[in-house]
């Protein structure tokens, strides 16, 4: 049985591999599964036993749960063309969950005092979130998802992801941590486009 944390981070880079087909459905398909995504966080799961495997300990119920899907139907709302959408999805989805997995399981200080973050989960976001972008980009962009950018943009967008995930913003970090992604790579791809 893999522990609930565990669990938890994985789920949360297994949904972000939906970004793969941002590329193929129409936007309106896309905004309409973005949706389905809010209902399924704020009404379905709640009512199934996924909710007590996904939530921690004493969390409230406004929590990453909920907020996970309101992030990605504002990635795929205003972030345009669907490849950047993609890319600060699958940055931010897998950085973040790296950052959970590595950090607890890869033992090292505390990154500036910071409470949840270690020099080994932070730089595992880094590095993770920028080649699942850079590979979810490429594919979206293969796909039809319109222009992708380059490796430099999409690292800049995990550095500020995972700057922002340092900061302790309530309810949960996945509504910053995407904005970061997403505002990080609009502006790169248009400022080096």
């Amino acid at each position: 049985m893999i522990p609930p944390a565990d669990f938890r981070a994985w789920f949360h880079a297994a949904t972000g591999l939906v970004a793969l087909g941002l590329g193929v459905f129409p936007y309106a398909l896309s905004v309409a599964g973005a949706v389905l995504g809010v209902v399924a966080g704020w009404i379905v799961i709640p009512r199934t036993p996924l909710e007590a495997r996904l939530r921690r300990p004493g969390e409230p119920w406004l929590n990453g749960l909920r907020t996970y899907p309101v992030a990605v139907i504002l990635l795929v709302l205003f972030l345009r063309p669907a490849t950047l959408a993609a890319t600060a999805w699958a940055v931010w989805a897998a950085g973040d969950a790296a950052a959970s997995l590595v950090g607890r399981h890869v033992r090292a200080p505390a990154l500036f005092g910071h409470r949840k973050a270690t020099w080994s989960g932070t730089p595992a976001f880094v590095v993770l979130g920028t080649l699942a972008g850079y590979g979810v980009g490429r594919f979206v962009e293969a796909t039809g998802g319109g222009a992708g950018t380059s490796l430099p943009v999409v690292a800049l967008a995990a550095v500020a992801s995972a700057l922002v995930d340092l900061v302790r913003i309530p309810p949960d970090d996945n509504l910053p941590n995407a904005l970061a992604a997403g505002v990080a790579l609009f502006l790169g791809a248009h400022l080096s486009g």
